[in-house]
């Protein structure tokens, strides 16, 4: 199957995925201990890696690599 995602948005997508599960499970982990001042921090460094995840996102979806457009090219 070809594939139009390029080995770069595949790149980011992994990194981000990791990146918010990361933060998101030690904020967690750091909320449960209390560790409030720790949690928090680790909570705000979630954010650049959603940004990632919504900047790769949006750019396959602008050179249509992704949505109905993309879908229809392919089939057809």
């Amino acid at each position: 199957m070809n594939s139009a995602v390029t080995p770069w948005v595949l790149a980011g997508r992994i990194l981000s995925i990791i990146g918010m599960a990361f933060f998101a499970a030690v904020a967690i982990l750091l909320f449960i201990i209390p560790e409030w001042t720790l949690g928090f921090v680790s909570l705000l460094l979630f954010f650049p890696f959603f940004g990632l995840i919504v900047l790769v996102e949006r750019y396959q979806a602008k050179h249509g690599m992704i949505g109905p457009e993309a879908d229809s090219e392919r089939a057809g």
